[in-house]
């Protein structure tokens, strides 16, 4: 289903659908490296010093859950910016890892944190169901805020509350600057004179153009890196 707003023929559509063989290697980075970083995560967390993710397999779970969301999270990236959508084929992807792990949580010993994990998915979809009704929020960003919660709440509230903290912190600032770049691009000369009449009120919220999807990204791989961090240092300190 084409987007409003992106009629420009099927041309333009082949190529977002298809993308450069640059895009393609970029993309090819990207997972690599945030295969790397769910790797070293999952490693760290079964470590018997790492005491950050309690409960047996957590290095398992992480590892799945985590990786997962690496698999999909350059392409989400990609075509969040250019179309402003997040394929629900995608965000599937992720949300199969995710329902993976939490299955291996609950019968890996550690039914509380497979609790927490759904609680935490669910809570963020009904609330970011009404956020989507009221037209502040996509769907797509519903869903993968979802399941980016479930995975990362096991590590504690604190990486749940700095996942979302900082998730909308990088939203309202990609628009803020969005809102300072649009007003310039449309100041009008020194020459011409001022307008008159009512302000215009037919411009959407620049908020709404931002697309949320890297912002949800990043906020989730800043905490899978500073989880991994964190679990490093106390290994350290912590060995004999």
């Amino acid at each position: 289903m084409i987007e409003p707003g992106w009629s420009d023929g099927a041309a333009g559509q082949a190529h977002l659908g298809h993308p450069s063989e640059r895009s393609q290697a970029r993309e090819a980075v990207g997972v690599g490296a945030l295969t790397a970083v769910t790797i070293a995560a999952g490693a760290v967390d079964s470590m018997p010093h790492a005491s950050l993710l309690a409960g047996a397999g957590t290095g398992v779970t992480t590892l799945l859950g985590c990786l997962g969301v690496a698999v999909v999270t350059p392409a989400l990236v990609r075509i969040d910016i250019a179309e402003r959508r997040l394929p629900n084929v995608l965000v599937a992807v992720a949300a199969g890892a995710w329902g993976v792990s939490t299955a291996l949580l609950a019968v890996g010993g550690d039914p509380a944190a497979a609790a927490t994990s759904l609680l935490s998915g669910v809570s963020v979809a009904v609330v970011g169901l009404v956020a989507a009704l009221a037209g502040d929020l996509g769907m797509g960003d519903v869903k993968l805020g979802a399941v980016l919660s479930g995975v990362v709440s096991p590590i504690g509230p604190m990486a749940f509350l700095v996942f979302w903290g900082l998730a909308g912190a990088l939203a309202v600032g990609v628009a803020g600057a969005g809102s300072i770049r649009s007003r310039r691009g449309q100041s009008p000369p020194p020459s011409d004179p001022p307008p008159t009449g009512p302000p215009r009120s037919d411009r959407r919220p620049i908020v709404r153009d931002v697309p949320f999807g890297p912002c949800l990204l990043a906020a989730f791989w800043w905490v899978v890196a500073s989880h991994l961090v964190d679990a490093g240092f106390e290994a350290v300190l912590m060995a004999p």
